[in-house]
């Protein structure tokens, strides 16, 4: 009998990280949810648990703080023992005009995208190597895509995408295989926050200021959470284990400017 895999993944409370945690679940998988919102992972976790009838644990955790990091650690080794895969989803940073956007804005941004995924990745690498398992990270298009108005994003992308890449030649020599995913715009809670925004400081209503959006990229639709989480359901596979250092663009075909 085939033994079940285990599936830490954080930010996975809503959006993105929701909706992988249903596409492991659905095919047999144990899962950790990590947030900070106590509320929303008792949801998703009631949601994940009804829907699929798989295990299902989590743990409430302030990620841009060490302490916060080191409690997901010690949690994930208490309640889950081993596992195979960690997946990295938490990441919301702000936008903003760069001489009025607070400095902290920048502080928060890679605390929570960049050094939780290293301290994470640091704290539980040895159970990853034993299992000889995955490292995903969600990460984004505007690593590769710099705009005066999400700067935040884009230098916390740039530099996680740069680290997820440098991982991968470690994760060669112990193997674990190691790669990201770079969504475009994507259908969540957080995308429409900005599309509101966006409609706000150009007094335009919500649907101009979509489908501004949407045509600024020359698409008709944004990507779903769905989407996403196929592609890492697919990448952490051991049908794909040749699949390592690997950068792929979910974004409907928008071309990188550098």
């Amino acid at each position: 009998m085939t033994k079940k895999r285990k599936i830490v993944i954080t930010g996975s409370s809503k959006g993105i990280g929701k909706s992988i945690a249903c596409k492991f679940a659905e095919n047999n998988c144990d899962i950790f949810l990590i947030s900070s919102n106590k509320h929303n992972l008792e949801k998703a976790t009631f949601d994940i648990k009804n829907e699929t009838m798989t295990n299902v644990k989590y743990c409430v955790a302030n990620l841009k703080t060490e302490e916060g990091c080191n409690l997901v650690i010690n949690e994930v080794k208490k309640q889950f023992g081993s596992f195979d895969t960690l997946i990295f989803c938490a990441g919301d940073t702000k936008s903003g005009e760069f001489l009025t956007q607070p400095i902290e804005d920048f502080y928060d941004g890679f605390a929570l995208k960049f050094y939780s995924v290293v301290r994470l990745s640091k704290g539980l690498w040895n159970i990853l190597k034993r299992k000889k398992g995955w490292l995903l990270t969600i990460n984004g298009g505007m690593a590769h895509t710099p705009d005066p108005n999400f700067m935040v994003g884009g230098s916390v992308n740039a530099a996680l995408q740069n680290f997820t890449k440098a991982l991968s030649k470690k994760g060669i020599l112990d193997g674990v295989n190691v790669n990201s995913i770079n969504p475009g715009m994507t259908s969540t809670d957080r995308l429409i926050s900005i599309i509101k925004g966006n409609a706000k400081r150009e007094k335009i209503s919500f649907a101009k200021a979509k489908k501004n959006a949407l045509e600024s990229l020359n698409l008709k639709r944004f990507s779903t959470p769905e989407e996403i989480a196929e592609v890492a359901f697919f990448i952490c596979q051991t049908k794909v284990r040749h699949l390592n250092g690997t950068e792929i663009n979910l974004d409907g075909g928008k071309k990188p400017t550098i």
